[in-house]
């Protein structure tokens, strides 16, 4: 069409025809979702509220604050220790920021979280977003060798840790003592050489308020492993994200002000940060699962009402694996929305989860730590498209390419591209991989798949060799680099086969040395590696299949151990 013609036309059906759309359509959109949300009318008070927007904004930042000032006694968080509100929450927010500040925490200096999901946990996050300061979000199950150098690369010095994980960081500050580490003790009764963070509030629950943020992003770093299987840290500034994402989220999911959600992945997954976040945005109460077990959560999720919750598709097993008798007693009326995401949510497991729980309950998308959220799908279209990981979410641009970059037609398959708001800002200190998923303001993470004529998105595998097991990202060289330090392992390749509670399960395919033994290699793995590393099967061949340049063929070793029982 000519500039000539479009001078002609109506500037909302200029819009329309650029596929961009027009102001007065997206008010439309805006208020329908506001009314479907229950976003207008349950403000509580309305100029406490205005009067917290003027002086802090309206943002992450100010989220808690907002709320404290407008309903001071909604329920704001429990976990099993304690439940508080939004006031209370506040006030603990604010003390945790100023007692950090005094602490000598700095901007440029991430501050390393390492703990189970707990209350003080969102405190400290939030706490730490106030003062511009990213917080590092660590694994509590991470072992000494494998937190030590992603500290060193980090720079993280100031660590919070709890009960259960204070004696890794001890240990790991102990053995490298060039790393200064200041561990703080989250937990009631700290050891009695670490502080004590809830001695600091205490002392800080009165005075000044913290050290204006001055437009500094409220930085997240989420570690996952890359082309190299070293764990990188994505770094994402979650205030970017605001009312209009917001919105274009809650126009596809049914969520609502003031609802219960079950936070049951860990607080280190960018899943559970994602949700945890838009549920404080609707001043929703959190409840804070600390372990999954799968009897205990059904029983919360009936008893305390909840409304939404974000699993991984083993947990949604593990639950669908429950009596029928247990499920009767403990119904689930008030359950709107199970979103699944992390790992692939087969298309059986789907069939069984909306059998119990109704297809307008069930949601898969499509994302990644680097891209945010990206697509979404609902029960009814998981029925009609089996498969399928949906559409994009308005606001994200999606498509697949060829090796030469060009786009690809419907239902051919090709790395996934995405544009959005939502990218993370880069790998923390390590430019060179940033640029290595960048294409001229699209990124990837190296997925493949295709899209139907409908624009809904298929993965058909992975070009990097990740392992996706109940939800947690492994990338098998990390773990092949710890295997072949065993003195009875002569070679090893560790491979991501099918299986229907794990997604994949982890495989180490080894070739023996003298005095090999499953059991006592398995031991061993305890002290070194995390809980998702570990292998859950091992198989013996008396060689590895390589290629002439030496290159293990992993894809071989899948398809003789594919069909295998464990």
């Amino acid at each position: 069409m000519t500039l000539d013609r479009l001078a002609g036309i109506d500037p909302r059906t200029w819009l329309e025809r650029l596929g961009v759309d027009p102001p007065h359509r997206v008010l439309a959109r805006a208020v329908r979702v506001a009314r479907q949300a229950n976003l207008l009318g349950a403000a509580g008070d309305p100029l406490a509220m205005a009067g917290v927007v003027l002086r802090q904004g309206l943002g992450v930042r100010s989220m808690h604050a907002i709320h404290a000032a407008a309903s001071p006694g909604r329920p704001a968080i429990l976990d099993r220790h304690r439940q508080l509100d939004y006031a209370e929450l506040e006030t603990e927010i604010d003390a945790a920021a100023r007692a950090l500040h005094e602490d000598g925490a700095r901007r440029g200096e991430p501050v390393g979280l390492m703990m189970e999901n707990r209350s003080e946990y969102v405190a400290l996050w939030m706490a730490l977003g106030r003062l511009g300061i990213a917080s590092a979000h660590l694994s509590p199950s991470s072992t000494a060798a494998e937190l030590a150098p992603l500290l060193e690369r980090a720079g993280i010095r100031r660590i919070l840790v709890s009960e259960a994980t204070h004696p890794t960081v001890e240990r790991v500050a102990a053995e490298h003592p060039e790393l200064q580490l200041r561990p703080i003790h989250v937990g009631h009764q700290p050891p009695a050489a670490l502080p004590s963070y809830h001695a600091m509030i205490r002392s800080h629950r009165h005075g000044g308020g913290p050290p204006p943020a001055a437009g500094e992003a409220a930085d997240s770093v989420v570690f996952t492993s890359g082309t190299t299987g070293r764990p990188k840290g994505a770094v994402r500034d979650f205030s970017s994200v605001g009312a209009m994402e917001l919105l274009r989220i809650l126009e596809r999911l049914p969520m609502r002000v003031g609802d219960r959600h079950l936070v049951v992945a860990p607080l280190y997954h960018s899943g559970a940060q994602a949700f945890t976040l838009i549920n404080t945005a609707l001043a929703a109460t959190l409840v804070l699962v600390d372990r999954f077990e799968a009897e205990a959560v059904l029983e919360l999720l009936s008893r305390e009402r909840i409304a939404s919750t974000f699993l991984v598709p083993t947990m949604t097993q593990r639950l669908l694996d429950l009596p029928a008798e247990l499920h009767a007693r403990r119904p689930t009326p008030g359950l709107r929305a199970i979103v699944s995401g992390a790992a692939p949510f087969s298309d059986g497991l789907r069939r069984r989860a909306i059998d119990r729980f109704g297809a307008d309950a069930i949601f898969d998308f499509y994302g990644a730590t680097e891209l945010g959220w990206v697509t979404l799908v609902d029960g009814h279209e998981m029925l009609e498209r089996p498969g399928t990981l949906g559409r994009p979410l308005a606001g994200q641009e999606l498509r697949v390419v060829d090796e030469r970059g060009r786009p690809l037609p419907p239902g051919e398959v090709g790395t996934i591209f995405t544009r959005s708001h939502q990218h993370m800002r880069g790998y923390l200190r390590d430019e060179a991989a940033t640029r290595e998923i960048q294409r001229e303001g699209w990124v990837t993470v190296e997925d493949q798949g295709y899209l139907d004529a409908d624009g809904y998105l298929f993965l058909t595998g992975r070009t990097r060799d990740m392992v996706i097991t109940g939800g947690v990202n492994v990338y098998p060289v990390e773990v092949e680099h710890v295997l072949s330090r065993h003195p009875s392992i002569r070679d090893v390749a560790v491979i991501g086969l099918p299986d229907p509670e794990w997604g994949e399960r982890l495989t180490a395919v080894v070739v023996p040395g003298e005095g090999f033994d499953v059991d006592a290699v398995d031991a061993w793995v305890r002290g070194e590696l995390a809980k998702a590393k570990r292998p859950r099967r091992w198989e013996l061949v008396d060689a590895l299949p390589r290629n002439p340049t030496g290159k293990v063929l992993k894809r071989a070793l899948r398809e003789r151990f594919g069909g295998a029982s464990a």
